[in-house]
């Protein structure tokens, strides 16, 4: 065989090259990188809703359990209506072992996790604790669990984009972008919603509405459901008859709907976090490990499904019966609180799924409920319950414009768009007036991540002193000379430098890290332990000055200790604002860090008087400085500057190197 010759091999690596610069760094490439995700996200979630049916009709002899109710015709045939105390513990033996030997992560599961990824994180999902998340929801769902698929289908889909991103080397931004269009993709297939899947993912996880972040979502969403179209076929979610508000009258009611939407999805976000730490207070008393804590609590569940079978898995064919007005007043107010409850309980004892779609049949029986109070026909508590379902989810998720979209593209219903509209803007008011945080973030915020908080996306954040603080370019000791300090500031290139009582050290020693002061280092080689640096204040190259003036006179006194020493400090606990501010009012170009002993510490001035005061041990532990702001302000700017450069199109391209040549 004829070895290839040496120019085709150098072709090739420069045409591979171009195309990974293609794939990495230009728009065209990463919109057809978003297309694959949109396809690998797409298959999976196909598998996942044929795992979903199959498990269920392995247990129970049908693809939806409640659309019949009664005895198994499955596998579990034999224990009758009992069945239903068997599928939630066999599979929670399932769910447990596996979830704890291959589900472990660090970003965590379901949409939150995926939000953390995108919004804090690198873009990065882990593939296998993903799968291991959608295998789990696979037996829970079928295994009787009130739960819903879009939280570890969209986990799925963004492993499928972070796999994608990590394997080219993408950029972050461009990572995180790849993240939130397979969650798109993922959420498009399940609910057979492909925009509503688009702003999932611009709405909830990027929280970025920018012309790039559409493409790249609406890309991954069109694929993804075209392939899922192909396979599971096009039915709309919910088959309904024309529906429209009768009058204008009723929009009163509407507006009720939706404040009562907002209230009941706060109280299931809240029923959910309260079911999971109050199960987590009772099976640590019984100290089970946590992979048997499913099979376990999958008791509980089993009881609750014996008493209300209807709250078996997603309770597709439940939702329908309530828009269909099968349901009496009362019964749809107990449907209600028993999904809520038996969602709650369901992911409280350790089983995997997600809250999305139990929103949705949360809502639709409240609004059924409210419709057939004060539009008592068929028509009437259909319409209000659909409108009620944005109005639930929204309360709990704060999607509003998912939430038209979605239930639009479930139902069908364009006739109900003003409606809906008003009724997800009231729940969003009433939701975001009560609580700050959504189901979805809350459960980041109890683990130490506050995603919402605006403090968060500036350059420092909420950074302590502790945080900011380094080593100060040099530290003087109060027996110090005043010629050797001057030499010392001078070379520093600080206007102002520590002073620290002697301890022992040699007083003529100077740089940074030097004796009187610094933890290690420096030309002076290690200086004394931390404890020892009690600080007296900070002299300044215009006290030096001006004592080299007086020395000449004979009236200066001759060590650093005798001047008048500043006391601005500020306290390693103090957050950025404050050390901000202190630099600020100071004017000064950086201050010490201390751990003061005496009252009254904090940042800014504390205590003051001579040198030799009764101020307490104030122990340096670091500096703050003007120029450490700057240069993170400037590696701030320039990542800002590098994320431009991928928004370029080929015209602008094409119109600077014009202006190149002709310049």
């Amino acid at each position: 065989m004829t070895p290839p010759a040496p120019g085709g091999a150098a072709t090739a690596v420069r045409a591979r090259g171009a195309a990974l610069r293609l794939l990495r760094y230009h728009r065209s490439g990463l919109l057809a990188l978003a297309v694959v995700v949109g396809l690998v996200s797409g298959g999976g979630a196909v598998l996942f809703r044929i795992g979903i049916d199959s498990w269920t009709r392995l247990l129970t002899g049908a693809e939806d359990y409640t659309e019949a109710m009664g005895p198994s015709q499955g596998l579990l045939s034999f224990a009758g209506r009992w069945f239903v105390l068997l599928a939630p513990v066999i599979s929670g033996a399932l769910v447990g072992p596996l979830m704890a030997v291959l589900g472990r992560t660090t970003t965590g599961h379901g949409v939150g996790g995926v939000i953390w990824s995108a919004r804090r994180g690198d873009g990065t999902v882990a593939p296998v604790p993903a799968l291991a998340s959608t295998g789990a929801a696979i037996l829970t769902i079928g295994g009787g669990g009130a739960v819903g698929p879009e939280g570890p289908i969209a986990e799925l889909g963004a492993s499928a984009g972070s796999v994608v991103g990590r394997a080219l080397g993408l950029p972050v931004r461009s990572a995180r972008m790849l993240t939130a269009a397979g969650t798109a993709a993922g959420i498009a297939s399940a609910f057979n919603a492909p925009l509503a899947g688009a702003f999932f993912a611009m709405e909830v996880i990027l929280v970025d509405f920018t012309v790039d972040a559409f493409a790249f979502v609406v890309l991954a969403s069109v694929s993804s459901s075209v392939l899922s179209h192909h396979l599971l076929g096009t039915t709309l979610s919910l088959s309904l008859p024309s529906l429209s508000l009768d009058g204008d009258a009723q929009l009163g009611w509407v507006a009720l709907l939706g404040a009562l939407g907002g209230l009941v999805g706060i109280a299931f976000s809240r029923c959910r976090f309260l079911a999971a730490d109050g199960c987590r207070d009772l099976l640590d008393a019984m100290r089970l490990p946590q992979w048997a804590r499913p099979a376990v609590g999958g008791l509980a569940l089993g009881a609750l499904l014996l008493a209300i079978p209807e709250m078996y898995g997603e309770s597709s064919a439940v939702l329908g019966r309530a828009l269909d007005n099968e349901y009496t007043t009362t019964a749809l107010l107990a449907l209600t609180a028993a999904k809520i409850a038996a969602t709650s309980l369901t992911m409280g004892v350790g089983f995997v799924g997600g809250v999305f779609a139990p929103s949705l049949l949360i809502g639709g029986t409240l609004g059924a409920w409210l419709g057939s109070l004060v539009a008592p026909t068929p028509t009437g508590v259909a319409v209000f319950g659909v409108v009620g379902m944005g109005a639930v989810f929204t309360g709990s998720a704060r999607a509003p414009l998912t939430a038209v979209i979605l239930i639009i593209e479930m139902t069908g219903q364009y006739g109900l768009l003003s409606p809906l509209m008003l009724t997800v803007a009231i729940a969003t008011v009433t939701s975001r007036f009560l609580t700050r945080t959504t189901i979805y973030t809350e459960e980041l915020r109890r683990r130490g991540e506050d995603i919402d908080d605006p403090v968060d996306a500036t350059i420092v954040g909420r950074a302590t002193a502790r945080d900011l603080m380094h080593e100060p370019p040099a530290v003087l000791t109060a027996s110090t000379s005043l010629a050797r300090a001057a030499r010392v500031v001078r070379a520093s290139g600080s206007t102002s430098l520590p002073v620290v009582a002697d301890a022992g050290a040699p007083d003529d020693a100077e740089g940074p890290g030097a004796a009187g002061g610094g933890a290690g280092g420096g030309d002076g080689g290690p200086g004394p332990a931390a404890a020892h640096r009690r600080l007296l204040g900070c002299v300044s190259a215009v006290a030096l000055a001006q004592a080299a003036l007086e020395e000449r006179r004979g009236q200066a006194p001759r060590t650093v200790g005798e001047l008048p020493l500043d006391q601005e400090v500020i306290d390693v606990s103090s957050g950025t604002t404050a050390v901000l501010k202190a630099l600020v009012d100071s004017r000064a170009s950086g201050l010490p860090v201390v751990e003061a002993g005496a009252p009254g510490a904090g940042p800014g001035r504390l205590r003051t008087g001579a040198a030799r005061d009764d101020r307490g041990d104030r122990v340096l532990l670091g500096w703050v400085d003007q120029d450490e702001m700057v240069r993170r302000l400037y590696r701030h700017q320039h990542a800002a500057l590098e994320a431009s450069r991928l928004r370029t199109s080929l015209g602008s391209r094409v119109q600077a190197r014009w202006r190149d040549r002709h310049r």
